[in-house]
């Protein structure tokens, strides 16, 4: 294998590592570190801003993903051919399908339960927000990104498969 290769594999696993280190950053850090403040105005400020931080890192590195899988399937169309689809379509489509339900769901979480906390714009972040609205929100958020660790867990074995499959 090719530095160039091995470069393209390394430019698409270190947004997946950030991803899913904010995912589980999130999950098991920010929602139960939020829960521990008796004060309902620093528990909702915690919130907002690690979800302000989690939606742009976890949206912007799983877009980096689709972008550098893209780059890097161009190696198995050169080597594979026209038996490119034969050889890689029945792993691809259901990595490429199980990623789009992962986006589905983070964009849900991102923006239909996370704008309810956070809103939009800078005074939004000063806006009073009911406690029993944000403690849901964030616990529905908290399972999805459970739900996406497990996803992307799933979608990064599929990428092992694929690397593995002789073309070198």
């Amino acid at each position: 294998m090719s530095i160039s290769s091995y470069l393209l594999i390394l430019f698409h696993l270190v947004p997946w590592t950030i991803g899913m280190g904010a995912a589980f950053y999130f999950a098991f850090g920010a929602i139960p570190m939020a829960k521990r403040f008796s004060n309902e105005a620093d528990r909702l400020r915690s919130l907002r801003s690690n979800i302000k931080f989690y939606h742009i890192t976890f949206l912007l590195t799983m877009s980096l993903m689709v972008v550098t899988g893209a780059f890097r399937l161009t190696d198995y169309k050169i080597v594979f051919g026209t038996q490119y689809f034969h050889k890689v379509a029945y792993v691809l489509v259901f990595k490429l399908l199980l990623f789009l339900v992962i986006y589905m769901l983070a964009a849900y979480q991102s923006f239909g339960l996370g704008l309810r906390v956070t809103g939009t714009g800078k005074q939004a972040m000063e806006d009073q927000v009911p406690a029993e609205l944000v403690m849901d929100v964030a616990k529905r958020m908290r399972w999805i990104s459970i739900l996406n660790l497990l996803l992307m867990t799933i979608a990064g074995y599929l990428g092992l498969v694929l690397s593995r499959m002789p073309y070198f």
